[in-house]
This record gives structure tokens, sequence and C-alpha cells, in this order.
């Protein structure tokens, strides 16, 4: 295969779209740039630095009961329907990134032209669809994290949405069990997952940038498949789609007590920490009474009673449509509801 091991990378590949040699999708010129060798490098520990500011995605109900650190690696897992490409949407147009890096490996042509055609200044594409071989489709994830590497070298806080890290592993498989292998685990090589973590570990915090990586999960309901499993395990945090809640119309279709932000402690204030709490174990409570309810059994006293009256509030702060909602007007909400929430207990 002749694969050119440099690219035009950096601030040159903003607001365009390219495949995984490079070239243009977007009916642009060829890229013109410093060149940059594709060689997947994380950073040592100690170029690493803490995270400890939030990466705000323009989603409420992420923000304030599942707040991503800047740097963090997370996981969007659910089943096809469950709403993913909605929220990958809202999150492209409502964060608070200096730069957006999209990398669509495997995906179909029509969404793909999609994404192409809704790019802005800030953003880069690089996409291998699914009719491309294997080799292709694991470049074009390589390409993604190599500009978003450039970038982050140039100071610069990126967000790089790897849509999704369940493709990269099926590319890796064929890969693999291509050049002899021995299939593994759920029919994965070893090679996959060691993989997977060599991807997962060039995303982070250093003193001048950061890469926040948020990478898509879609599974077929068996959340215990062995990339699932490595998944959650690699990640710093994991944000659960259900497929129910996207068949009742709710957006985003976020399970919050199924979910998890690893760093959301470190990142977010005294206040917001324990206002989120209260609103997550109402969250959890009202989980727990669906099947009383349905029976017309209403709690009357208590945290489950706060819970139902507090409910419809709690409804429409999880519920959004495609439009972002500033930080600041979150943060009130949640206070706001869980203030509602203490008062009826």
């Amino acid at each position: 295969m002749n694969e050119p091991r440099h690219l035009a990378l950096g601030t040159c590949a903003l607001g365009r779209a390219i495949d995984a040699d490079g070239l243009p999708l977007d009916g642009g010129p060829i890229l013109r740039g410093r060149m940059v060798a594709l060689r997947l490098r994380a950073p040592r520990p100690d170029e690493r630095v803490p995270i400890a500011m939030p990466f705000w995605t323009g989603v409420r109900v992420i923000d304030g009961l599942l707040t991503i650190g800047r740097g963090a690696r997370v996981g969007i897992f659910g089943a096809p329907g469950a709403g993913k490409s909605r929220l990958l949407d809202t999150i492209v147009e409502g964060c608070t990134a200096d730069a957006v890096v999209v990398a669509l490996v495997g995906e179909r042509g029509r969404e793909a032209n999609d994404w192409i055609g809704r790019r802005n200044d800030r953003t880069t594409i690089v996409c291998a669809t699914s009719d491309r071989g294997a080799h292709d489709r694991l470049r074009a994830a390589h390409v993604a994290f190599m500009q978003a590497v450039a970038l982050r070298e140039r100071g610069l806080h990126v967000l790089l949405l790897l849509d999704s890290l369940a493709r990269v592993a099926s590319a890796l498989r064929e890969i693999a069990v291509a050049t002899g292998e021995s299939a593994g685990r759920g029919g994965f090589p070893p090679s996959v997952f060691a993989h997977m973590a060599q991807l997962v570990e060039v995303a982070g915090a250093v003193a001048d940038g950061s890469i926040t990586l948020i990478a898509t999960v879609i599974h077929d309901g068996d959340e215990r498949d062995p990339v699932s499993e490595a998944a959650r395990a690699l990640l710093d945090g994991h944000i659960a789609l259900a497929l129910r809640f996207a068949e009742a119309g709710r957006f985003p279709a976020v399970d919050v007590p199924a979910s998890a932000s690893r760093t959301m402690d470190g990142v977010v204030q005294p206040k917001h920490r324990a206002a989120a709490l209260i609103v997550r174990r109402a969250l959890a409570t009202l989980e727990r009474l669906d099947d009383a309810r349905a029976l017309g059994i209403e709690p009357v006293t208590g945290e489950a009673a706060a819970a139902v009256a507090g409910e419809k509030r709690i409804e429409a702060f999880v519920r959004q449509d495609q439009r972002a909602t500033a930080s600041r007007a979150m943060l009130e909400e949640l206070d706001a509801i869980a203030g509602l929430l203490a008062a009826n207990r």
C-alpha cells in the first residue's frame, strides 16, 4: 500500500473535510501547510496536567449532571436509533472548544455528506465511509487523532469526536485476522484492545492545550460485549443513551442513573456538585417508582414524594432541542430544581 507517511495538518485543515489520505472531500484545494508525521504518540505522564476545568458541551443534562472535564475521554453508549447523531450535532454546535475534529469511521455515505455540509470554520471532518477497506477506516481515525494533536500543540483546546470506536475495533479485527492473529474474547484478537488503548491515551490535557475525546460506542443492546467493556475500562466516563427514552420522544435520551463522569468532582464548584447529586438521586428515585406508579400508587411523604413533586421541572431540564444552553443558565436552573426538591422533602 502506497500511503503517505506525512500529511499537511493543523490550522490549514480547519473548515475542511478530508479522507484517510488527507485528500479533499469538500471540493476545495489540496491542503498546504506544516507536514505532520502519522505516528500516534500519547503525552508522557510528566507532560500531562490535571483535568481541572469543565468542558461545557451546551447540553444541559451532560453539563449539569455528568460534567466532562477538559481533556477527559468519554464514551457515548447506546443502541442504533437512540439519538446519537442528534446529540453529537448539538455538542459540536454548542461546545466551548477552540476547534473540533470529527472522525467518521465506517459511516454511511449519506450521513457523512450531511456532516461535510454542516462543517464550519473551526471544524475538521476526517472520513472513511463503510465501503472503504479496513486499512482506510483505521487510517481515518489515525489522521483525525493527529489533526487533534497538531492543534493541541498550537495551544488550542480541541474536541475530538470519534464515531465510532466500535467501528474502529471492527477495522482492527479485520486487519488482525487477515494477518493470521488468532481471535480471542468475543472474536476480537488481543491486539484490538491494545490499539484501542493507544488511541484513547492520545487525548488529554497538557500545559498549553487539550484534547477532549468523545467516542461513540454503538452496541446491539448487550453492554457486556468486549468492545463496550474495554471502552468503559479505558474511558473517564460513559453517557448511556436509552432507546426507550428516544422512542418516547425525549432528547437527548440520556439515562442519567446509568451514566457516570469520573472527572466531574474535580472540575465543578461544590454548589454545583451538591445540586447535581440531589437531582441525580431524584431521577434514580423516579425510576424505582415506575412500577408502583403504573399501578396508581403514589408516594405521599419523604424523598420519593419530593421527587414526584419536582418531576415536571426535572423532565424539562433533561429535555432539550438542538439549541445549546449556556452554562450560567444551566447552573441557575439546576440550583433552582435542587432547592425545590430539598424544600419538598
